[in-house]
């Protein structure tokens, strides 16, 4: 397994690929102020409004010569890589789909591969997770669980 691991990391960083997807949480509350207003008209992002803003990212990306790469629906949320000298045409396709994409992500975090990382650690201490992103952060600042080990392979993996 861990063979496997460094060659698809080795060939990721060969390839120059750069994957995107997912909020990062560590280290407290989601802000993003450069994401930006929600499209006009649009007042909550819905998976119809996430999807069809999804699409025309990726046509966006698909007429800029720029591909995406193993795309994929994570916790609800789509993930994706570009080589990384696509960068010019991400920066100019994704400002359309940043606000909506940044609100999905923030409504859906908890059922990130994060959280469900985070919340089988605090399961392990003896911590029941709360329902929600917020109480699950809180509950790992308060617990000072080291997030760093709960992603770790495990000793006999």
């Amino acid at each position: 397994m861990k063979k496997r691991t460094i060659i698809t990391g080795a060939l990721v960083a060969a390839a120059g690929l750069v994957a995107v997807g997912g909020v990062a949480a560590v280290g407290g509350a989601f802000t993003n102020p450069e994401a930006g207003p929600l499209p006009e008209g649009v007042t909550v992002v819905t998976q119809k409004v996430y999807d069809e803003a999804f699409a025309k990212f990726e046509a966006c990306m698909k007429e800029g010569g720029a591909a995406l790469a193993g795309t994929r629906v994570v916790g609800g949320v789509y993930e994706f890589s570009y080589l990384a000298d696509a960068e010019p045409v991400y920066d100019k396709c994704y400002v359309d789909f940043a606000p909506v994409d940044y609100q999905w992500q923030i409504a859906h975090s908890y059922d990130s591969e994060t959280f469900i990382r985070y919340r089988e650690c605090l399961t392990e201490i003896g911590v029941e997770p709360g329902k929600d992103a917020d109480t699950v952060l809180a509950q790992i600042e308060e617990s000072s669980l080291d997030v760093q080990k709960c992603f770790e392979p495990a000793a006999n993996g």
